[in-house]
């Protein structure tokens, strides 16, 4: 018979870092973890009891695999059986089983009617022939590359921090909409596919506002098949690892993943078959499977090797065709880096295998207002135009760039202060304007003017008077530069808490004033009490000898317990100061 003293007794041994993980993966509720309030824990007795409630073993027992519900089950099986059992405190290391959970584990009859052995879940699947493979390699790219389409815009949204949460958590129906039109998706979609960028580490909401991490910015300028292998890596890396032992079953067969899912964690189908709809949806999604079977592109995915992914995916094109109504059509996917070039100066306005964009007055002067010269977009439209500029295309580049962006602030002779170029005419201006005389100009030329104060100084005195000056990416501070924000935070994560959780306890039972270990042997006995549990008593007798006495405690109150002793059949009543030792005699 395993008691609640006893699970406390290995909880207590175990080394702080053994029992914060253990604490984690029992997934206990928050208010039992709080400093504070009447759930909240305060010894190891209190952790042992919190443990061993039938909330908490179901919740523990889900999420055991089939191998290791059957050895905890039958009372057999090898160290390798129950090792995940034993890390979530339901064993202890010589197989023994908690009371509590033969209990539960009887009252389970998904767990009670299972049969012995090995039987797999269904038979294995038939290999694909070349032409059924062909046909689902390229369906499932093309399905890939759409989702990827719209990943990536709605990435951009994030970075552009046009993606806000509602303060009771989600986005809005009118964002949703908002996005879905950007992206080209179904709007209900939307709400998914964020979840995913956040899943994969992409995005984060953060504290509201959505922000890309850095693996997500690295992303948006990868190549088509980079971005395929590394979404679906990092898809697979962040499911559960019961979810990925499921998926290890299934082999390549994902059409029935729930049936699969409740063979291999026979007690899961409360958190698990959710989970596993998703995972197939999100598989399809990826172009891992088709009609729910994995491809072999989809399989080489899964494994990590990236190889198949380029041979699957369109082939990207190196040139658009820019026509006079100022409209620019890819007449295919365009290489990741070749796009977010042309975004610079055009907004996209049709995403797709061959997307619109369109180039405007305002798309020219962002870019220009962002540091890029008019020589910087005239070469950008050459290099990846197939034809010639059109006429009214360079003329509204020169209207443009005369009004904003003329002139140019740069980093000055050898790194110090700033350098302005401009027309003479324009320079005249800037070097006789009254608000501006601070700046202490010195021209080098009719066409450059020299200041010692710094680029970003001097390009905001500009705009400030309104003249049309841009700063180069050179010139521009460092992001270093800029402190961090701190983001809110709206609670402890499960490790911070069970941290915190192991270091109150730690103090609680090392406390310097009391006898740790005798309280310890009195919460043992009251425990006992409780229960009703005989135990063995080891006591000190005055003359030094040590003696037990086997006992069913009744109390244990002004420093003595009291309790029929089962050898002799009387009430003892026994100093609790004297007590050395307590064993459960069950």
């Amino acid at each position: 018979m395993t008691t609640t003293a006893d699970l406390a007794a290995r909880l207590r041994a175990m080394p702080d870092d053994a029992l914060e993980r253990l604490v984690v993966a029992r997934r206990l509720p928050t208010a039992v973890l709080a400093e504070t309030g009447p759930l909240r824990i305060s010894d190891f007795f209190d952790l042992a009891e919190a443990l061993r409630t039938d909330d908490a073993v179901d919740a523990a027992i889900e999420h055991l695999p089939r191998r290791t519900l059957l050895a905890l089950r039958d009372g057999a099986g090898s160290a390798d059986d129950l090792a995940p059992a034993v890390a979530l405190g339901l064993a202890d290391e010589d197989g023994g089983v908690d009371d509590a959970v033969s209990a539960r584990l009887a009252a389970h009859d998904e767990v009670a009617g299972l049969p012995g052995g090995a039987a797999q879940p269904r038979p294995v699947t038939p290999a694909r022939g070349t032409d059924d493979d062909e046909r689902s390699r390229t369906t499932g790219a093309e399905r890939a590359f759409e989702t990827m389409t719209v990943l990536a815009e709605l990435l951009r949204a994030v970075s552009e921090g046009a993606v806000r949460e509602l303060v009771k958590g989600g986005i809005g129906t009118p964002l949703a909409k908002t996005l879905g039109d950007r992206a080209g998706a179904d709007p209900t979609l939307v709400p998914d596919r964020l979840a995913l960028l956040d899943r994969v580490g992409f995005a984060a909401p953060g504290d509201g506002t959505w922000a890309t991490t850095a693996p997500g910015d690295a992303w948006l300028v990868a190549g088509w098949p980079d971005r395929w292998s590394t979404l679906v890596s990092a898809w697979r890396d962040a499911l559960d690892p019961a979810v990925r032992t499921v998926l290890d079953v299934a082999g390549d067969d994902l059409r029935d993943l729930v049936s699969v899912g409740r063979w291999a964690y026979p007690a899961g189908s409360r958190w698990l078959d959710a989970v596993l709809l998703d995972v197939a949806g999100t598989a399809a999604a990826l172009g891992v499977t088709d009609d729910g079977l994995v491809t072999s592109t989809g399989r080489a995915l899964l494994d990590g090797d990236p190889t198949p992914a380029a041979e699957d995916l369109p082939r990207t094109v190196d040139a658009v065709y820019l026509q006079h109504d100022l409209t620019v059509i890819a007449p295919g996917p365009l290489a990741p880096v070749d796009d977010a070039a042309l975004r610079t100066v055009a907004v996209l306005e049709a995403p797709g295998l061959a997307a619109r964009y369109r180039i405007s007055e305002d798309s020219l002067r962002r870019a220009f207002r962002a540091g890029h010269t008019r020589q910087d977009v005239v070469a950008l439209l050459e290099r990846l135009s197939a034809t010639d500029v059109p006429q009214p295309l360079s003329y509204l580049v020169d209207q443009v760039s005369s009004r904003d962006g003329s002139i140019v602030v740069d980093v000055g002779p050898e790194g110090i202060g700033a350098r302005v170029h401009g027309t003479p005419d324009q320079l005249d201006l800037v070097g006789v304007d009254a608000e501006l005389r601070q700046l202490a100009w010195e021209r080098s030329d009719l066409t450059t003017l020299v200041t010692r104060y710094p680029p970003h100084v001097v390009h905001t005195a500009l705009e400030d008077q309104r003249y049309p000056a841009v700063l180069t990416a050179a010139a521009r501070p460092a992001a270093g530069s800029v402190p961090p924000v701190r983001r809110r935070t709206t609670g402890r994560n499960p490790e911070q808490a069970a941290h915190a959780l192991v270091e109150r306890l730690r103090v609680t039972t090392e406390r310097g004033d009391a006898e740790p270990e005798q309280e310890w042997l009195g919460r043992q006995i009251d425990l006992a009490v409780r229960g009703r549990t005989p135990i063995r008593l080891t006591v000190r007798m005055p003359d030094g000898s040590e003696r037990p006495f086997s006992i069913v405690p009744t109390s244990v109150a002004a420093g003595r317990v009291r309790g029929r002793d089962t050898a002799a059949d009387v009430e003892r009543t026994l100093p609790l100061s004297l007590v050395v030792a307590v064993e459960s005699d069950a």
